[in-house]
């Protein structure tokens, strides 16, 4: 079998198609390749710009193809074209238009059997955020219909900071959704603020819509968790902390919403808040979580691209739990933008008994920023050790510890 992968690719989507014996094509966006790529074969150069570029380039490959994947949000709605146009298992085009625009999603939400997400309304100018603020209590959240990563997200305790974060996000917008979001139209949505505790779970979604939720429920820390004036995700961590009646019920809220999204041979992953009304869906992706093939794997015994890959191919993962041991992986970006010098304490992390991995992702010596702003961490860090004890030592070093430098 040939699996199409759509977008871009990383080798562990690469891994774990030819340890099936399957080969496999790269539909690689034109935007961001480069000439050669030596690591990558099989590669077919696509304009993802309109649904036309698209499906000409599909018809014509080289070969037939069997299957179809896309790991990376802005290229979701490319895949559903795909596999709609070639008769293949995929999430279906409504469906994935509405995992990829917020605006779309939230109106969905809406039409739940119960309250899952919170009031919203899209913002065309000036007037129209004043008027939402006028309905609402502060604080609110304004962002981007169609990024994600936390990209140009923020967070406004009164109405001065609110028209000039939007103002601020009117000026950046076009350029990241050309740079991260090629062929949609920027949109800004306006929503409540939801007070509490972040958490996500991963779900895969069979033919019929039959969503089959993670028992793992995964942790977040923001950064204005940890004293930062930023939204992004710092940390994600395993296992939840939550009661088990409160994971149930983040479980239960998941599969509300991936039904309420029409969503069908896919996985899903699901972004919650636990509020004192309840869990609240703040967003659904229609793709496995970032981080979430390691963690999982690492922490839970569970082959999250395995499970994936099966829907890709028409089947119903069987997806079991089978350990719990701790696991965390925390982005790092700056508290001040400026120059990336270098991150603090790297040599003492480095020897760190839990350390998995850790990545450098800018280069020193350039610009770097907060996510608010549209730019991306500058390292990421994974932590996993069975024993949990160390694994608490050496997460509390680094929470303590180690940070993006800049001058």
């Amino acid at each position: 079998m040939t699996i199409l992968i759509v977008g871009k690719s990383y080798s562990g989507i690469v891994r774990a198609i030819e340890a099936r014996g399957d080969d496999y094509l790269i539909l690689r966006d034109i935007v961001g390749a480069k000439t050669p790529e030596k690591a990558l074969k099989n590669r077919i150069i696509c304009d993802f710009s309109t649904k036309e570029s698209v499906l000409k380039a599909v018809d014509n490959l080289p070969r037939k193809i069997d299957a179809v994947i896309a790991a990376y949000e802005n290229y979701i709605l490319s895949a559903a074209w795909i596999t709609d146009h070639l008769g293949l298992p995929g999430v279906p085009v409504d469906a994935a238009e509405a995992c990829t625009d917020k605006e779309l999603m939230r109106q969905a939400f809406a039409k739940a059997p119960e309250k899952i997400s919170p009031g919203f309304c899209v913002v065309e100018n000036e007037e129209d955020v004043r008027s939402f603020a006028e309905s609402h209590h502060f604080p609110l959240i304004l962002k981007p219909a169609s990024l994600a990563k936390s990209l140009l997200v923020t967070k406004s305790n009164n109405l001065d900071e609110l028209i000039s974060n939007y103002n601020k996000t009117m000026q950046l917008i076009g350029e990241v959704y050309a740079k991260y979001a090629t062929g949609r139209q920027p949109k800004v949505i306006l929503e409540e603020f939801l007070e509490g505790t972040i958490h996500s779970v991963d779900a895969f979604i069979d033919e019929n819509g039959d969503p089959d939720v993670l028992e793992c429920v995964v942790d977040y820390l923001t950064g204005y968790d940890i004293g930062f004036d930023d939204n992004f995700h710092y940390a994600r961590l395993l296992p939840s902390t939550l009661s088990a009646d409160d994971q149930q019920r983040l479980r239960h809220v998941a599969e509300v919403g991936c039904r309420a999204l029409h969503m069908k041979s896919s996985p899903a992953h699901i972004e919650i808040i636990m509020t004192k009304e309840g869990p609240r869906i703040v967003e659904i992706g229609a793709r496995n979580g970032g981080y979430r093939e390691r963690m999982h794997g690492m922490a839970n015994g569970i082959d999250i691209m395995g499970a994936s890959l099966d829907l890709r191919y028409g089947k119903k993962p069987v997806v079991t739990t089978k350990t719990n041991y701790p696991c965390a992986v925390l982005e790092l970006f700056p508290k001040t933008p400026g120059i990336f010098t270098e991150i603090a304490h790297q040599v003492d992390l480095e020897k760190l008994a839990s350390l998995e991995s850790f990545t450098v992702k800018q280069t020193i010596g350039e610009f770097v920023g907060s996510s608010s702003d549209g730019y991306k961490m500058c390292a990421i860090i994974v932590l996993s050790n069975k024993d949990s004890a160390q694994f608490a030592k050496d997460l509390n070093y680094v929470n303590q510890n180690v940070h993006v430098v800049t001058n």
